[in-house]
Protein backbone atom coordinates (compact mmCIF):
# COMPACT_ATOMS: atom_id res chain seq x y z
CA UNK A 1 0.00 0.00 0.00
CA UNK A 2 1.37 3.53 -1.04
CA UNK A 3 1.54 6.39 1.39
CA UNK A 4 -0.19 8.13 -1.22
CA UNK A 5 -3.05 5.86 -0.55
CA UNK A 6 -2.42 5.89 2.77
CA UNK A 7 -2.39 9.65 3.96
CA UNK A 8 -5.31 10.38 0.96
CA UNK A 9 -4.56 13.30 -0.43
CA UNK A 10 -4.90 14.95 3.43
CA UNK A 11 -2.88 18.14 2.07
CA UNK A 12 -6.34 18.71 -0.48
CA UNK A 13 -8.05 18.78 2.76
CA UNK A 14 -6.48 20.76 4.35
CA UNK A 15 -5.27 18.86 7.01
CA UNK A 16 -1.63 18.51 8.56
CA UNK A 17 0.47 15.92 7.24
CA UNK A 18 2.69 14.59 9.25
CA UNK A 19 6.96 14.61 8.94
CA UNK A 20 8.04 11.13 7.46
CA UNK A 21 10.10 9.38 10.43
CA UNK A 22 13.25 7.46 10.27
CA UNK A 23 11.53 4.54 8.82
CA UNK A 24 10.23 6.27 6.05
CA UNK A 25 6.49 5.99 7.34
CA UNK A 26 4.55 8.96 8.35
CA UNK A 27 3.93 10.12 11.94
CA UNK A 28 0.48 10.56 12.12
CA UNK A 29 -1.61 8.40 14.24
CA UNK A 30 -3.26 5.30 12.45
CA UNK A 31 -5.87 3.57 13.46
CA UNK A 32 -6.38 -0.52 12.75
CA UNK A 33 -6.52 -0.51 9.24
CA UNK A 34 -3.78 1.38 9.01
CA UNK A 35 -5.43 4.67 8.05
CA UNK A 36 -4.53 8.43 9.67
CA UNK A 37 -6.92 9.12 12.54
CA UNK A 38 -6.66 12.60 11.09
CA UNK A 39 -8.59 11.80 8.18
CA UNK A 40 -11.80 10.49 9.80
CA UNK A 41 -11.88 13.30 12.09
CA UNK A 42 -11.39 15.77 8.91
CA UNK A 43 -14.59 14.11 6.93
CA UNK A 44 -16.71 13.57 9.98
CA UNK A 45 -20.72 14.04 8.54
CA UNK A 46 -18.95 15.29 5.23
CA UNK A 47 -20.59 14.16 1.39
CA UNK A 48 -18.57 13.03 -1.01
CA UNK A 49 -18.87 12.65 -5.08
CA UNK A 50 -16.56 10.65 -6.42
CA UNK A 51 -16.35 9.67 -10.06
CA UNK A 52 -14.87 6.84 -11.86
CA UNK A 53 -16.03 4.39 -9.06
CA UNK A 54 -16.66 2.00 -11.47
CA UNK A 55 -12.71 1.62 -12.35
CA UNK A 56 -9.91 0.50 -10.23
CA UNK A 57 -8.93 3.34 -8.31
CA UNK A 58 -12.70 4.73 -7.88
CA UNK A 59 -13.64 0.98 -6.21
CA UNK A 60 -10.64 1.10 -3.86
CA UNK A 61 -11.22 4.48 -2.80
CA UNK A 62 -15.41 3.78 -2.24
CA UNK A 63 -14.07 0.73 -0.11
CA UNK A 64 -12.18 3.13 2.20
CA UNK A 65 -15.66 5.54 2.45
CA UNK A 66 -17.73 2.94 3.63
CA UNK A 67 -15.03 1.04 6.25
CA UNK A 68 -13.66 3.95 7.32
CA UNK A 69 -15.39 6.95 7.48
CA UNK A 70 -18.96 5.71 9.01
CA UNK A 71 -20.71 8.84 9.30
CA UNK A 72 -20.01 10.18 5.83
CA UNK A 73 -22.31 10.04 3.01
CA UNK A 74 -21.32 9.12 -1.03
CA UNK A 75 -22.60 10.52 -4.15
CA UNK A 76 -21.29 8.41 -7.10
CA UNK A 77 -21.32 9.72 -10.76
CA UNK A 78 -22.41 6.40 -12.61
CA UNK A 79 -23.41 5.96 -16.18
CA UNK A 80 -25.89 3.39 -17.22
CA UNK A 81 -24.01 0.58 -19.45
CA UNK A 82 -25.59 -2.49 -21.17
CA UNK A 83 -28.81 -2.26 -20.08
CA UNK A 84 -27.76 -1.38 -16.08
CA UNK A 85 -28.39 1.03 -14.54
CA UNK A 86 -26.25 3.17 -12.65
CA UNK A 87 -26.79 1.90 -8.86
CA UNK A 88 -27.21 -1.82 -10.07
CA UNK A 89 -23.85 -1.08 -11.44
CA UNK A 90 -22.60 -0.15 -8.08
CA UNK A 91 -24.53 -2.70 -6.51
CA UNK A 92 -22.19 -5.21 -8.40
CA UNK A 93 -19.76 -3.84 -7.03
CA UNK A 94 -19.92 -4.70 -3.78
CA UNK A 95 -19.89 -8.16 -4.61
CA UNK A 96 -16.46 -7.69 -6.05
CA UNK A 97 -12.94 -8.47 -4.97
CA UNK A 98 -11.95 -4.63 -4.19
CA UNK A 99 -14.69 -5.28 -1.50
CA UNK A 100 -13.80 -8.50 0.16
CA UNK A 101 -11.77 -7.26 3.20
CA UNK A 102 -14.64 -5.33 4.00
CA UNK A 103 -17.29 -7.77 3.58
CA UNK A 104 -15.19 -9.74 5.56
CA UNK A 105 -15.20 -7.94 8.46
CA UNK A 106 -18.82 -6.66 8.65
CA UNK A 107 -20.65 -9.22 6.57
CA UNK A 108 -22.48 -9.06 3.14
CA UNK A 109 -25.92 -7.59 4.68
CA UNK A 110 -24.30 -5.06 6.40
CA UNK A 111 -22.54 -4.07 3.00
CA UNK A 112 -25.83 -3.89 1.19
CA UNK A 113 -27.10 -1.89 4.18
CA UNK A 114 -24.73 0.76 4.08
CA UNK A 115 -25.24 0.94 0.18
CA UNK A 116 -28.95 1.74 0.63
CA UNK A 117 -28.46 4.15 3.77
CA UNK A 118 -25.32 5.97 2.38
CA UNK A 119 -24.99 6.04 -1.06
CA UNK A 120 -26.92 8.34 -3.69
CA UNK A 121 -26.31 7.23 -7.36
CA UNK A 122 -26.72 10.10 -9.76
CA UNK A 123 -27.08 8.24 -13.30
CA UNK A 124 -24.75 10.63 -15.93
CA UNK A 125 -22.38 10.58 -17.91
CA UNK A 126 -20.00 13.89 -17.86
CA UNK A 127 -18.19 13.34 -21.21
CA UNK A 128 -22.20 14.02 -22.16
CA UNK A 129 -22.81 17.50 -20.66
CA UNK A 130 -22.39 18.73 -17.04
CA UNK A 131 -24.58 16.83 -14.94
CA UNK A 132 -27.22 18.33 -12.09
CA UNK A 133 -25.39 18.00 -8.49
CA UNK A 134 -26.40 19.11 -5.17
CA UNK A 135 -24.82 21.72 -3.59
CA UNK A 136 -23.85 20.52 -0.31
CA UNK A 137 -21.18 18.74 -1.20
CA UNK A 138 -17.64 19.08 0.91
CA UNK A 139 -15.13 16.86 -1.05
CA UNK A 140 -14.94 15.79 -4.40
CA UNK A 141 -12.86 13.08 -6.25
CA UNK A 142 -12.34 13.25 -9.99
CA UNK A 143 -11.25 9.58 -10.65
CA UNK A 144 -12.92 9.14 -13.90
CA UNK A 145 -10.49 8.93 -17.43
CA UNK A 146 -9.29 6.85 -19.94
CA UNK A 147 -6.62 4.96 -19.26
CA UNK A 148 -6.06 3.15 -22.79
CA UNK A 149 -3.04 3.76 -24.43
CA UNK A 150 -4.21 4.21 -27.52
CA UNK A 151 -7.79 5.76 -28.17
CA UNK A 152 -9.38 7.29 -30.89
CA UNK A 153 -8.29 11.03 -30.85
CA UNK A 154 -12.37 12.32 -30.04
CA UNK A 155 -12.81 9.49 -27.24
CA UNK A 156 -9.72 10.56 -25.56
CA UNK A 157 -10.43 14.54 -25.69
CA UNK A 158 -13.86 13.64 -24.37
CA UNK A 159 -13.45 11.82 -21.64
CA UNK A 160 -10.08 13.40 -20.11
CA UNK A 161 -10.79 16.78 -21.31
CA UNK A 162 -14.43 17.59 -21.97
CA UNK A 163 -15.28 15.68 -19.36
CA UNK A 164 -13.56 16.64 -16.45
CA UNK A 165 -14.35 20.44 -17.63
CA UNK A 166 -18.38 19.33 -17.55
CA UNK A 167 -17.78 18.29 -13.94
CA UNK A 168 -15.95 21.16 -12.40
CA UNK A 169 -18.89 23.50 -14.62
CA UNK A 170 -21.43 21.24 -12.91
CA UNK A 171 -19.95 22.01 -9.52
CA UNK A 172 -19.49 25.83 -9.61
CA UNK A 173 -23.72 25.57 -10.97
CA UNK A 174 -24.36 23.53 -7.92
CA UNK A 175 -23.33 26.76 -6.08
CA UNK A 176 -21.24 25.01 -3.36
CA UNK A 177 -17.44 25.25 -2.71
CA UNK A 178 -16.29 21.86 -1.71
CA UNK A 179 -12.82 20.74 -2.21
CA UNK A 180 -11.51 19.26 -5.01
CA UNK A 181 -9.23 16.44 -5.58
CA UNK A 182 -8.81 15.78 -9.12
CA UNK A 183 -6.54 12.52 -10.08
CA UNK A 184 -4.86 12.93 -13.51
CA UNK A 185 -3.93 10.10 -15.40
CA UNK A 186 -0.23 9.53 -16.03
CA UNK A 187 0.05 11.06 -19.60
CA UNK A 188 -0.33 14.30 -17.86
CA UNK A 189 4.03 14.16 -16.61
CA UNK A 190 4.61 13.27 -20.31
CA UNK A 191 8.24 12.24 -20.64
CA UNK A 192 9.66 14.32 -17.86
CA UNK A 193 11.93 13.12 -16.01
CA UNK A 194 12.03 12.82 -12.16
CA UNK A 195 9.69 14.04 -9.62
CA UNK A 196 6.75 16.07 -10.87
CA UNK A 197 4.95 18.09 -8.66
CA UNK A 198 1.16 17.93 -8.57
CA UNK A 199 0.73 21.53 -9.40
CA UNK A 200 -0.48 23.39 -12.47
CA UNK A 201 0.92 22.54 -15.72
CA UNK A 202 2.14 25.89 -17.65
CA UNK A 203 1.24 25.08 -21.03
CA UNK A 204 -0.67 27.71 -24.63
CA UNK A 205 -2.77 24.99 -25.61
CA UNK A 206 -6.02 26.30 -26.61
CA UNK A 207 -8.12 22.75 -25.05
CA UNK A 208 -11.64 23.74 -26.94
CA UNK A 209 -9.40 24.40 -30.47
CA UNK A 210 -7.98 20.99 -30.25
CA UNK A 211 -11.30 19.55 -29.22
CA UNK A 212 -13.26 21.13 -32.12
CA UNK A 213 -10.25 19.39 -34.21
CA UNK A 214 -10.45 16.02 -32.76
CA UNK A 215 -14.27 16.02 -33.51
CA UNK A 216 -13.93 17.13 -36.75
CA UNK A 217 -11.47 14.82 -37.46
CA UNK A 218 -13.74 11.66 -36.75
CA UNK A 219 -16.39 13.72 -38.84
CA UNK A 220 -14.01 13.32 -41.72
CA UNK A 221 -13.04 9.63 -41.22
CA UNK A 222 -16.18 8.85 -40.92
CA UNK A 223 -16.88 10.09 -44.26
CA UNK A 224 -13.69 8.78 -45.65
CA UNK A 225 -15.05 5.58 -44.44
CA UNK A 226 -18.12 5.92 -46.78
CA UNK A 227 -16.96 6.33 -49.56
CA UNK A 228 -18.16 3.75 -52.60
CA UNK A 229 -15.08 1.86 -52.75
CA UNK A 230 -14.58 1.21 -48.90
CA UNK A 231 -17.84 0.25 -48.27
CA UNK A 232 -17.26 -2.13 -51.32
CA UNK A 233 -14.66 -3.41 -49.72
CA UNK A 234 -16.13 -4.07 -46.61
CA UNK A 235 -19.30 -5.47 -48.05
CA UNK A 236 -16.87 -7.68 -50.14
CA UNK A 237 -15.13 -9.25 -46.86
CA UNK A 238 -17.87 -9.67 -45.31
CA UNK A 239 -19.75 -11.58 -47.75
CA UNK A 240 -16.44 -13.80 -48.09
CA UNK A 241 -16.78 -14.54 -44.48
CA UNK A 242 -20.57 -14.47 -43.98
CA UNK A 243 -22.25 -15.17 -47.61
CA UNK A 244 -23.86 -18.01 -46.09
CA UNK A 245 -25.49 -16.62 -43.47
CA UNK A 246 -27.88 -13.92 -45.33
CA UNK A 247 -27.96 -10.56 -46.47
CA UNK A 248 -28.67 -9.16 -43.07
CA UNK A 249 -25.50 -10.90 -41.29
CA UNK A 250 -23.24 -9.55 -44.47
CA UNK A 251 -24.88 -5.61 -44.09
CA UNK A 252 -24.25 -6.19 -40.00
CA UNK A 253 -20.70 -7.36 -40.75
CA UNK A 254 -19.61 -4.80 -43.27
CA UNK A 255 -21.09 -1.87 -41.05
CA UNK A 256 -18.78 -3.39 -37.93
CA UNK A 257 -16.00 -3.34 -40.22
CA UNK A 258 -16.44 0.03 -41.21
CA UNK A 259 -16.99 0.94 -37.69
CA UNK A 260 -13.46 -0.57 -36.52
CA UNK A 261 -11.44 1.04 -39.29
CA UNK A 262 -12.94 4.48 -38.40
CA UNK A 263 -11.45 3.77 -34.97
CA UNK A 264 -8.11 2.00 -36.29
CA UNK A 265 -7.86 5.55 -38.17
CA UNK A 266 -8.62 7.88 -35.67
CA UNK A 267 -6.08 5.89 -32.65
CA UNK A 268 -3.23 7.40 -35.80
CA UNK A 269 -3.87 10.95 -35.01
Amino acid sequence: RSRLDARWEVSHLEAPVAPLGPDGQDGAVHGDRGFPTVIPERLSGSRILITGVTGFLGQALLERVLGDLPDCRAVLLVRAQGGLSGRTRVASLLAGPAFTPLRDRIGAEDLRRRLEDRIEVIEADVSDGPPELPGDLDVVFHCAASVSFDPPIDDGFRANVLGPANLYEAIGAAGGAPHVVHVSTAYVAGVARGIVAEEPLGHAVDWRAELEAAAETRRAVDAASRKPEMLDAFLRRARKEHSRAGPQTVADDAERRRRGWVDRRLVQY
